[in-house]
């Protein structure tokens, strides 16, 4: 089948992409995510959301809305974008466009919502055709969008049983699929890439072709309000886990 991309495909994987290099590790990022509407009880869909990675605090949540136009931004689209954001609880938003935006629509976003220019010339060497694709069965074009480079660097003991002042590093890139948004983890090390679904209840784990001491196990998570989330975790001996990546869910 051919992988063929729309415009405004391209676009926002662009957006995405330079946002994910361009942010502290704190944050992660989902192009193309969906989240439940806290007033319209309905699923949004929202071109890029930026979260904090490591715990499970939607309370920093920042969309953004990638416009293909050929007209500027007026004031009516950040009207609209700041209703999507108070029902999505977003605190921040950015909306990028390549063709600049009204001066109206520059006073209507005031300090919550920030206007980008990203001409369409920064497109022609972009591929994501080039991203790994999902490697979830039931998932068709699919492509792995990567968004965090966690290290492992487990100590070495030394032959007394003392720790070795040595330390090897593993390095890994976690992300999701842009698709289907199941986690992906790739190893640096063997090259092997593993997907790791949070909806499986039977699911003990999974470990590349290295056999480390450490697996990979994603979850779904609650914050105080009942929101989900879907996570990422390292999980390593002595009962050490960390949380390296997460989304949010469309549903309560």
């Amino acid at each position: 089948m051919k992988d063929v991309w729309e415009d405004w495909k391209l676009y926002e994987r662009l957006v995405a992409r330079l946002m994910a290099d361009q942010l502290s590790t704190e944050f992660c990022v989902t192009p193309n995510a969906s989240v439940l509407g806290a007033i319209t009880g309905v699923k949004r869909q929202i071109d890029v959301l930026i979260e904090a990675r490591h715990d499970t605090d939607n309370s920093r949540r920042i969309i953004v809305d990638a416009k293909r136009r050929k007209r500027k931004i007026d004031v009516k689209d950040v009207e609209t974008f700041r209703g999507m954001m108070e029902d999505v609880g977003a605190t921040h938003g950015y909306l990028v466009c390549p063709h600049g935006h009204t001066v109206a629509a520059e006073k209507r976003a005031q300090t919550a919502v920030s206007i980008r220019l990203l001409p369409l010339d920064h497109l022609e060497d972009f591929d994501p055709r080039t991203w790994p694709r999902c490697s979830r069965p039931s998932c068709k074009n699919g492509r792995v969008f990567w968004d965090g480079y966690p290290e492992v660097s487990p100590g070495l003991l030394a032959l007394d049983g003392t720790a070795a002042p040595r330390r090897q590093a593993f390095v890994h890139s976690v992300g999701k699929c842009d698709r289907c948004r199941v986690f992906h983890v790739s190893c640096a090390t063997c090259r092997q890439i593993l997907c790791v679904p949070e909806d499986d209840e039977t699911d003990i784990g999974h470990q590349c072709a290295c056999r480390l001491p450490w697996f990979w196990l994603a979850s779904i998570e609650e914050d105080e309000r009942g929101a989900q989330s879907a996570e990422l975790h390292l999980v390593m001996g002595l009962g050490e886990v960390r949380t390296v990546n997460r989304r949010s869910l469309s549903t309560a």
